[in-house]
């Protein structure tokens, strides 16, 4: 079972969002810098939503 949810939000932790690389369980086999670009641009936009609200 994966640490954080697809939102990046840890399963035990409440209040605790996970917007880095260790949200990839494995190695992508490239460099992932801009698969973590995107990634925590769309899981930040998300929160800020969810902040709002």
């Amino acid at each position: 079972r994966a640490v954080a949810d697809s939102l990046g939000r840890h399963h035990q932790l409440q209040n605790l969002s996970i917007h880095d690389g260790s949200l990839f369980p494995t190695s992508i086999g490239a460099n992932p810098q801009l698969s973590v670009y995107g990634l925590t641009a769309q899981l930040a936009t998300q929160l800020a939503e969810r902040l709002k609200a």
